[in-house]
């Protein structure tokens, strides 16, 4: 069965498929389940799998004392490994827990999939000659680059370059963006390792209908409130913008900066044009009450927010850095504006809020893209391709080959 043959369906009754079960561990460096958009995927995309008849499993670090050690998430077995919380040691701890956990299960699956190229990425590589599943970790963005074992500033110290030399030993990499490829080139990794494929979306659940908006209402955001997002370069376009006494522009979620950006709306003569609802659990009934999604981030990965606003039909105001430039396409489905410049921002935005015609088309064909792009369906088809593709390796079980070259990415 064709992925286009296939519904976009990750709750409610599974797809049928003709893949064979496969048993895969989901391994999330960092707090599962969470809101980060690595750890989001993780879940999303284990719940997919799950659902169409492969075995899931979910380790991750236990890095809050309330947490279970063992639990059940969205019906899936998460294992948290306890290690203590002591700054260098309890890495190092956590490292030669989770190398222990490898070798004692590794037979009991057929992939090992690591989201984000962090420690324990690097500790899992070093066993790859002696675990038989196909081992691939998936590259999320900056943090990898800017302070992780990525990064070639810190390779001069002692576990930065071990940990790297073990992650090169990975046998796929699951590249979220063309940026994080190019960046993966350039610190040395093979290119035949490495596979451009991006996050997923459910589009059932942010699918929304729309007519055209002649009175746009709300303008959306839904991120962390860090200083990378750049909400206080997007505060300054909001100033600069002519808008209708009802249009309010929508700052969800929360973060360090959110107290700052209160009070910069205030100094800017906007506060009451603003809205700080907080953390959103509903994001879809978010968006769908808001007429455009605009997004200042200096820097991105591959942004979760942007596609699920244009799966909700929405059409995206964004910078023009890695991430949102491999989803927006400039005057297609939104436009694009250099970071960092209020007055560029602003302009778009107004281009937006005073042609509804223009914004209703756009959002119609960013739905379309991300329908066909980036459906759950679609990435989940990538994915499993990708663990039998590398599964006709000699040391890998005979039976997972699957005819996986005429899937390879």
């Amino acid at each position: 069965m064709s992925p286009s043959a296939r519904s976009d369906a990750p709750a409610g009754t599974a797809p049928p498929s003709d893949d064979p079960p496969l048993r895969i561990l989901m391994v999330v460096d960092g707090h599962y389940p969470a809101t980060g958009g690595a750890e989001m995927q993780a879940r999303l995309m284990s719940r997919v799998l799950a659902q169409r008849g492969h075995e899931v499993r979910i380790v991750a670090p236990r890095l809050d004392a309330d947490q279970r050690t063992v639990e059940t998430v969205d019906g899936i077995a998460v294992r948290r490994l306890r290690y203590p919380r002591v700054r260098v040691l309890g890495a190092i701890l956590l490292d030669l827990r989770f190398a222990a956990y490898l070798l004692r299960h590794h037979g009991e699956f057929d992939a090992i999939h690591i989201h984000m190229v962090r420690n324990l990425a690097g500790a899992a590589g070093w066993l790859q000659r002696w675990v038989r599943p196909t081992m691939v970790a998936k590259v999320s963005g900056a943090d990898e680059f800017k302070g992780g074992i990525l990064d070639p500033a810190l390779l001069h110290r002692p576990i930065h370059r071990l940990l790297n030399a073990g992650a090169r030993q990975i046998d796929a990499f699951q590249c979220i963006s063309a940026h994080t490829r190019k960046a993966m080139l350039q610190v040395g990794y093979a290119a035949t390792k490495m596979h451009l494929i991006p996050n997923a979306v459910d589009c059932r659940r942010f699918d929304c209908p729309r007519e055209p908006e002649a009175l746009l209402r709300r303008v959306a955001f839904v991120g962390r409130h860090v200083p990378v997002k750049g909400l206080d370069v997007l505060l300054r376009a909001w100033a600069q913008v002519r808008r209708p006494d009802a249009l309010r522009l929508v700052l969800a979620g929360d973060g360090p900066e959110r107290a700052r950006m209160v009070a910069l709306a205030a100094e800017l003569g906007v506060a009451a044009s603003v809205e700080f609802p907080g953390k959103v659990d509903d994001v879809p009934a978010l968006l769908a009450g808001a007429g455009l999604y605009v997004q200042a981030s200096h820097q991105e990965g591959l942004p979760n927010a942007v596609l699920e606003a244009m799966a909700s039909g929405l059409a995206v105001v964004a910078t023009r850095v890695s991430g949102h430039e491999d989803v927006v396409e400039h005057g297609v489905t939104g436009l694009l504006v250099p970071p960092d410049d209020p007055a560029a921002l602003a302009q778009a935005l107004q281009a937006l809020i005073d042609d509804a015609t223009r914004r209703h088309a756009m959002g119609l064909r960013g739905r379309d893209a991300v329908t066909r792009g980036y459906g759950t369906d679609i990435i989940a088809d990538r994915l499993l391709a990708l663990y039998g593709a590398r599964a006709t390796s000699p040391r890998r079980p005979a039976g997972l080959s699957r005819s996986a070259d005429a899937n390879r990415n």
